[in-house]
Formats: C-alpha cells, sequence, structure tokens
C-alpha cells in the first residue's frame, strides 16, 4: 500500500474501496500539508489556437525549453521555472488556458502547486486543466498527482506527438464544456448556415428529450461526437476551400444515418449524432461505417487531393450508464479526445483517465551541439541562446538525456 494511503488511515480515515473517494480524501490531507484550503478536486480537461496561452512550470530549464519549442507552433507558451513563480504567472495573467508542471521543484513543489490551483477563488484558476509531468514511475507519485488535482500524466522522457496530443485533447474537452453550457440559450430551432444541419442547441434540445425518454421507457440510447482531424492545419493552409470539406463531410453523415437519428454541426470540425434504440454494437456499426465513408473520400485542394480522416466518441447508455445528458456530453467528448489522442481516425469507447500512455521511443536525427546545450555547476543540463536552432528531435535527445541526469541520482534544489 503506497505511503499516503497508509497516513490517510493514520489520520482516522477509513479505508475506503473506490479509487474515487481515496483521491478525494487524499486531496484534503495533502492541501493540508501546503497550508491550502480544498475546494474540492476539479478535472476539467478548448480547441487548441495560435492565441491559447500555456503555463510551462519546470525547475530543469532544457525542460522548459523543451516543452516550449514542441508547442510554440500552435500555442503562446510563457515560462515558470518554480511553483512559487508558476502561481504568481497564474495570479497575474488570466489568459492562462492549461497548466503543465513538473512534480519535483524547490520552493513550492508540484503537489503544492496543483492544491493551491484547485484551492484558488479564482474560478478561472481553479479550473484549468493541469498537465503533470515527472520522471517518476512508481504509483505513488500518479496517485498523489491525481489526488491534489492533476488532470493527467505524463513520464518522461517524452515527445512531441504525445505531449501535443494531450494539450490538443483536455483544451478540447474544455472548450466543448464551455460550448454546451452557453448553448442552452440559443434558438433550438435555428439550423447551421453552412451544412444546413441542425444547430448545436437543436442538438441539445433534442438530445435531452431523448436522454429522458430513454430512461422513462428503458430503451437504448447512444451519442457519437466526430471530429474532423488536423482540421485547424488544413484550414491553415487551404482556408476557406475547407468549408466544401465540411459540406461533404455533412452530406456522408445525413446519407448514412438512419431515419431516426439526428445529426447536428456542434463546432468548427466537429459534428454529433444522436442514435436511440442502439446499443453499443449497433452504435459502433454506424460509427465505423461513417469513419470509412469519411476516409474514402480524399479532399481536393488547389494543390491536389489530400486525405482526410475523422476521430470519434461514443457513448451508450446502457453500457455506461450516464447520471445526466451534460454527464452524456462530458463523457462523449472525453472519448473523442481519447481518439485523437491515440492518434485519430478510429472510434474511442474508453476515457483517457482510464488509458495511461506507454513510453514512446524517441527517433534521434543527430545529437544537440555541445556548444548549445551544457552542464550548470548543478550538473543540469542548460541550453543557450542559440537553442533556437535545435529540431525537436534534439530538444527530445536533450529531454531524454536529462531524464536520465535527473534518474542517476538525488536532485539539488
Amino acid at each position: 500500500m503506497p505511503s499516503h494511503m497508509k497516513r490517510l488511515m493514520k489520520s482516522g480515515y477509513p479505508l475506503v474501496a473506490t479509487r474515487k473517494i481515496a483521491y478525494k480524501l487524499m486531496h484534503n490531507l495533502l492541501c493540508q500539508e501546503h497550508g491550502i484550503i480544498s475546494r474540492g478536486v476539479h478535472r476539467i480537461g478548448m480547441a487548441g489556437n495560435q492565441a491559447t496561452r500555456i503555463l510551462v512550470v519546470d525547475d530543469a530549464q532544457v525542460m522548459r525549453r523543451a516543452v516550449e519549442k514542441m508547442l510554440q507552433s500552435d500555442y503562446d507558451v510563457v515560462l515558470a521555472n518554480d511553483g512559487e513563480a508558476g502561481w504568481e504567472q497564474l495570479a497575474r495573467d488570466n489568459q492562462i488556458a492549461m497548466l503543465i508542471t513538473d512534480m519535483q521543484m524547490p520552493l513550492l513543489d508540484g503537489y503544492g502547486l496543483i492544491c493551491r490551483v484547485r484551492a484558488s477563488d479564482n474560478a478561472h484558476i481553479r479550473d484549468l486543466p493541469i498537465i503533470t509531468i515527472t520522471g517518476a514511475e512508481d504509483d505513488e507519485t500518479r496517485i498523489r498527482a491525481y489526488a491534489c488535482g492533476s488532470t493527467d500524466f505524463i513520464i518522461k522522457p517524452f515527445d512531441k506527438k504525445l505531449l501535443s496530443s494531450r494539450v490538443h485533447a483536455y483544451l478540447r474537452l474544455k472548450q466543448a464544456s464551455l460550448l454546451h453550457s452557453s448553448a442552452a440559450t440559443r434558438d433550438a430551432r435555428a439550423l447551421d448556415p453552412l451544412t444546413h444541419l441542425g444547430s448545436l442547441g437543436a442538438f441539445l434540445e433534442a438530445g435531452k428529450g431523448l436522454f429522458q425518454k430513454s430512461r422513462e421507457r428503458g430503451q437504448d440510447l447512444s451519442v457519437a461526437a466526430l471530429d474532423i482531424d488536423d482540421f485547424p492545419a488544413l484550414k491553415r493552409q487551404h482556408g476557406a476551400a475547407t468549408d466544401q470539406l465540411l459540406v461533404r463531410v455533412a452530406g456522408i453523415l445525413t446519407a448514412t444515418i438512419r431515419r431516426e437519428d439526428m445529426v447536428a454541426r456542434v463546432g468548427e470540425a466537429e459534428f454529433a449524432v444522436l442514435i436511440p434504440e442502439a446499443d453499443r454494437a449497433q452504435a459502433m456499426v454506424l460509427c465505423e461505417r461513417l469513419r470509412e465513408r469519411i476516409a474514402a473520400e480524399p479532399f481536393i485542394a488547389a494543390a491536389g487531393p489530400i486525405a482526410v480522416s475523422a476521430s470519434f466518441g461514443l457513448v451508450t447508455q446502457s453500457a455506461d450508464a450516464p447520471e445526466t445528458f451534460e454527464k452524456f456530453l462530458a463523457l462523449v467528448e472525453q472519448r473523442l479526445s481519447q481518439a485523437r489522442s491515440d492518434g485519430g481516425n478510429r472510434v474511442g469507447v474508453t476515457l483517457l483517465s482510464d488509458v495511461m500512455p506507454e513510453l514512446e521511443e524517441v527517433v534521434l536525427s543527430g545529437a544537440p551541439d555541445a556548444e548549445v546545450a551544457l552542464e550548470n555547476s548543478r550538473g543540469e543540463i542548460e541550453i543557450a541562446d542559440e537553442s533556437g536552432d535545435l529540431s525537436v528531435a534534439e530538444l527530445e535527445a536533450l529531454v531524454r538525456d536529462e531524464t536520465t541526469r535527473q534518474k542517476s541520482g538525488p536532485r539539488v534544489v
């Protein structure tokens, strides 16, 4: 049993049977340890765009700069070198949409920073998605991070693909929750002007009705959400021409679903389908058919045909038992995010928190220049100002080297 679980029992907490309750209890204990009044664990996972700001907190310079390099093409990345500096940055910058933090840091460690964020009086800070990055592979570190309120957990060394997919997934999930909450005030009869499908408001109204009906009559209900893979990159490259791609996908959806199903455009490149009286197996057949038909037709751009695919999230009442339609939607978005995180062009039926990533091997294009990467007086790898010339692969190599150094002996702070 991890030592923090033993500490819970010694503190008078009963031994609980569920991880969810244990995490909440441990969260309270950890907040007390850091002198913070707990406000509960918030695990909220905005579609990424170039204006979205991400705060990276790590006392190892090579880690900060590597994460910055990996994300800067899509996000506005700001850096802090310890937990206290990170907290000060959060307090003065309300544009930060995500926190990425190391755990072992001077002044205020990652656990304390996360607990402080989750206990904040500022709802924007309190509800930030938080990705923890650490070289520790033991279960206790992972349990403590989740107990404090971490949204996800990445083990060093990591590469750009893994990091970017996780960041994008959780920002999408947060934006989805904002869209769902604001759509309730929209005209439910409105149609999307581009695709002539139902609007998000129409989808929510119909979905709530079908959800209530399925519970009252004991009938099944499935909900699927799909997103065109890499659409932001397609739009940056091809501009308004991508509108025709959206229209084509809408046409495939309309031609493939059953008469009793309902499809709507609920985001820039995201669609959702209500599938009444269909269990998971039946809904999976429909989702796979849609996925194959979307992938079968390339997008015809000015430069030539471009392969297109879509990722799906699927939830079924009988298999997943969501208590409310809002939880139904949250689960759908999580599974869609997992499908994207796993590489896209697939149907997701698992949660991000249920799937712990395996370490990915980094393919190196060459070793970094010794004049660019040097060791400081504490033996830590530092990057000189010329690091802008380093490729992502070279930075990944530095991440691997720094991770090896950290694991080889105790860190000096």
